[in-house]
């Protein structure tokens, strides 16, 4: 089911589209049910901690302030839905911050007041969007609480959806603006899968690549290091050189997408995988072959570069073409930060920024706005300071777990396999937390459920090697 949530999640093109929020939230309820019941007989009989002390470790459990920071991140829907739909008596709603505006301009176009009327000011659409946040939070749940084999089979599907929307972006931009594959978009050209512009298949492309790194590292390192020859010839044979192939094509088609935030976002993430790979094999490479893979993916990102074109890269990044869009945006986010303030501590409601962004708009601005192109300017907005702790929340999670890894880093001397998953899956997330700062990807369902399974496996319990008598 796990697996199912993200193969369908592409399917949507972007924003909430309720039909199909419908098949998700019935998908995302029964996975609930199964993650529960399965949990629930694990702490009952012991299961879990049975087959970890059979591996030789021991279950490490999460500290409780992590605990009660994720039950907040998790139970976020059911909480901000009881804040922003409880319906509350208009003298003491109008009081609010932002909102006597409203009442004023109802007053002076001559409309009845009503009696009561919930935080929100769109209510249907904060309906909407809670129950939107539902399916990313099932799979959140699944990855931290799946056993690794089934955490691996959902990052296959994951690495086969990349595949799919690099080949279906190809066959798009070789048809040409009219083709069928675009599905009726609108003005869409290039590469764009199935997604509703480049920006979010860079997003989607720039996650997939840790994945990449983390199966090469697994499939170079570990026990197919140590094993006979013949065995490491055969990860260097057909199946390593179609593995290498489908790593140039990611980098080759996200270079192709033209999306600026995706190719600052590659960037990072590129230049940390190849260091977490370094770190991986270090035991096994030389110095002079640590510097080599260096060189080599140096080369790699080079070749992949010349076969998109430079010159085009070269454009999108054009001082006087970014300085345009730059000032766009941050018009945009300024602008939704002045409705932020308007409206702390509390904000206007969860998806309400279409219908209330128009309030503080330029006069001159000729621009149609359904999002900030900010996600953490939308969330000030939008949720106020009930979005700014569960900001806080996650980032605090996120810090404390890297402050794990190391630690346990250091304890085994090594980046073992479980460590490799954990780091490269927070790898992916970060694509889109810093994508974030100039898109709105954590509005699109596929890059949402596709970073909640990814964070949900940074975040999960470590088990500890087993105490020596």
């Amino acid at each position: 089911m796990a697996c199912a949530l993200l193969a369908l999640a592409p399917v949507l093109r972007g924003g909430n589209r309720q039909i199909a929020l419908v098949g998700l939230l019935l998908l995302s309820a029964l996975l609930l049910a199964v993650l529960l019941g399965s949990v629930s007989f694990d702490r009952l009989f012991g299961a879990a901690d049975g087959a970890a002390e059979r591996r030789g470790k021991q279950r490490v459990g999460m500290p409780l302030w992590s605990a009660v920071a994720l039950f907040f991140v998790a139970s976020s829907p059911l909480w901000l839905g009881l804040l922003h739909l409880t319906p509350l008596p208009a003298g003491s709603w109008s009081s609010l911050a932002g909102r006597g505006w409203y009442f004023d301009a109802l007053a002076a176009a001559g409309g009845n007041l009503p009696q009561s009327l919930p935080l929100s000011l769109n209510p249907d659409a904060t309906l909407t969007a809670l129950l939107s946040g539902i399916p990313a939070l099932a799979t959140l749940l699944a990855a931290l609480f799946l056993p690794r084999p089934l955490i691996e089979k959902c990052l296959v599907v994951l690495l086969v959806l990349g595949a799919f929307e690099m080949l279906l972006a190809v066959l798009q931009f070789w048809m040409g603006a009219g083709s069928p594959l675009y599905f009726g978009a609108d003005s869409a050209t290039g590469f764009v899968g199935s997604f509703a512009n480049r920006n979010h298949l860079a997003d989607f492309l720039v996650m997939l690549m840790p994945l990449w790194f983390y199966r090469l590292a697994e499939g170079t390192g570990g026990r197919a290091a140590r094993a006979a020859a013949r065995h490491r010839r055969a990860h260097l044979g057909g199946a390593g050189a179609l593995w290498l192939f489908f790593g140039f094509a990611l980098l080759v088609v996200t270079l192709a997408t033209l999306s600026r935030g995706g190719l600052l976002s590659a960037a990072l993430v590129l230049m940390a995988c190849t260091l977490l790979l370094i770190v991986k094999l270090k035991s096994q490479l030389s110095r002079k072959q640590q510097i080599l893979l260096a060189v080599a993916a140096a080369v790699f990102a080079l070749l992949a570069l010349a076969g998109v074109g430079a010159e085009r890269v070269g454009q999108r990044l054009d001082k006087a073409t970014v300085q345009l869009d730059a000032e766009t945006r941050n018009n945009f986010t300024a602008a939704t930060l002045e409705g932020a303030r308007a409206f702390w501590p509390w904000g206007s409601g969860a998806g309400t920024y279409e219908s209330v962004f128009p309030r503080f708009q330029a006069a001159d601005s000729l621009h149609y706005v359904e999002y900030a192109h900010n996600d953490y300017a939308q969330l000030l907005m939008e949720l106020g300071l009930p979005g700014l702790l569960l900001a806080l929340a996650v980032a605090a999670l996120v810090v404390a777990q890297w402050v794990r890894l190391l630690r346990a880093y250091r304890a085994e001397r090594r980046l073992t396999g479980e460590l490799a998953l954990r780091a490269y899956c927070g790898l992916g997330a970060l694509a889109l937390l810093v994508h974030s700062t100039v898109e709105f990807n954590m509005h699109i369902p596929a890059l949402a459920l596709t970073a909640a399974f990814l964070m949900g496996v940074f975040l999960r319990p470590m088990d500890a090697p087993r105490a020596k008598a």
